[in-house]
């Protein structure tokens, strides 16, 4: 490699924000600046964002990680090294639970696929990954002696993004942190219109604004899309408007969202018990698949989901999707009733009353007008056959694809480097 040759540096970055504050892509983006103004070859060339497993223990509420590419000159890679070291912040000492230990992970050329699919998808050791990241060209750099941001970092820069959408964060003025966000929530519900290339940007069951968080950080709104225009136009028109609060400045981020790369596969089975409603209108049942009685659990925020699931009577054929979490039990996204049984209501009506039988294997009589017809039951309507069922909006995990995109994928979901 001679000095002037141009490498692309993988900058995985995680952990720098806490549930109280920070934003880890604000972090990003200040590195970001900070390597362009002092390395002179130094040119940005993407940013990245991705969702990981929704169960980890040490998460903030989108449970994202960054990752920065960075094309220099290869001479200048140890003074990027030295930056980045220089750079880290600080693990945070206080009591707060999952305290922040931010790590980068940096190197050239391709990381293992593997360390983004085990993070997406399940639960990865502090220790085994930081093995795994010591045994390949990649380097940790952190100031913590347990660094758990480098198990996001790496899943960053491993993130194949072969299936992605964009996201574009703005900022706030510092001195506006922690102040409520001016952001207009009719306005917002625009946008979907204007620019229909993006999307999430309110829930339109409850007219609440979705771009906005709720938390002290310094994020004014994140506009979600299917391409970079579209974000951009967005984010342009919003900041033409007085009622939207003035950003300081943005930044634009390929990601996994709408990928549904957390889920391995479909499943498909039978109904093996009726639905039982517990605390707080949560529906659990059981239903047989692939030789397994599982448990699944539509939650009541889940709106159509946990309706759908409330209907179901054992013998039914459905399909879903949901995520399986450490209890074992399966949290239902998505759910399609395929091939319902036949539920009987009651015998047939006659002058407003249920017709009786006389006896066994007599026919049926009207107790008020003596009319007489043969045997016979009557059953329900059928149900919402073939039609899929989708939270709203603002109960969606970020990583779920939503049905405008189309039908959950019917095939197993097995990516390159995973056991099959």
């Amino acid at each position: 490699m001679s000095d002037s040759e141009r490498v692309i540096v993988r900058i995985g970055l995680d952990d720098t924000d806490h549930p109280e504050g920070g934003c880890t892509t604000y972090d990003l983006n200040e590195l970001s600046r900070l390597l362009i103004r002092n390395i002179d070859s130094a040119e940005e060339m993407e940013r990245r964002l991705v969702r990981l497993w929704p169960f980890a223990e040490r998460r903030t509420r989108g449970n994202a990680a960054l990752c920065l590419l960075i094309s220099i000159n290869s001479r200048d890679i140890e003074t990027l090294y030295e930056t980045l070291q220089h750079w880290i912040p600080e693990p945070d000492d206080s009591e707060i639970e999952n305290a922040s230990r931010p790590a980068i992970v940096v190197g050239l050329g391709s990381a293992p696929a593997s360390w983004y699919w085990e993070t997406v998808r399940g639960y990865v050791a502090l220790d085994d990954r930081l093995s795994s990241i010591e045994a390949s060209d990649y380097r940790v750099i952190t100031r913590s002696d347990r660094p758990h941001g480098a198990i996001g970092a790496s899943a960053a820069i491993a993130w194949p993004a072969s299936d992605f959408t964009w996201e574009l964060v703005a900022w706030r003025y510092p001195d506006r942190i922690g102040s409520p966000r001016a952001v207009d929530a009719e306005l917002i519900g625009s946008i979907s219109v204007k620019h229909p290339g993006t999307f999430a940007n309110r829930d339109p069951t409850t007219g609440r604004c979705l771009i906005a968080p709720r938390t002290p950080c310094p994020v004014l709104y994140g506009i979600r899309g299917l391409n970079e225009s579209s974000v951009i136009d967005a984010h342009n028109d919003l900041q033409a408007h007085d009622s939207i609060e003035d950003s300081i400045e943005y930044g634009i981020h390929r990601t996994n969202q709408c990928s549904d790369d957390h889920l391995e596969n479909m499943f498909v089975g039978t109904v093996t018990s009726k639905p039982v409603i517990g605390p707080g209108g949560h529906v659990s049942l059981t239903a047989i698949s692939r030789g397994k009685n599982e448990t699944i659990l539509a939650f009541k925020e889940g709106g159509p989901v946990n309706a759908e699931a409330r209907s179901m009577h054992a013998g039914d054929i459905i399909r879903w999707v949901g995520l399986r979490s450490p209890d074992d039990s399966i949290h239902l996204e998505r759910v399609c009733l395929i091939d319902p049984v036949p539920v009987i209501e009651n015998r047939p009506k006659c002058c407003g009353s249920a017709m009786k039988s006389e006896g066994k294997r007599s026919m049926l009589r009207c107790s008020k007008c003596d009319k007489k017809r043969e045997r016979s039951w009557v059953s329900k309507p059928l149900r919402n056959v073939g039609l899929w069922a989708e939270p709203p909006p603002s109960h969606r995990r970020h990583i779920a694809k939503p049905l405008s995109e189309g039908p959950p994928d019917t095939t197993a979901r097995v990516p390159p480097e995973m056991p099959s």
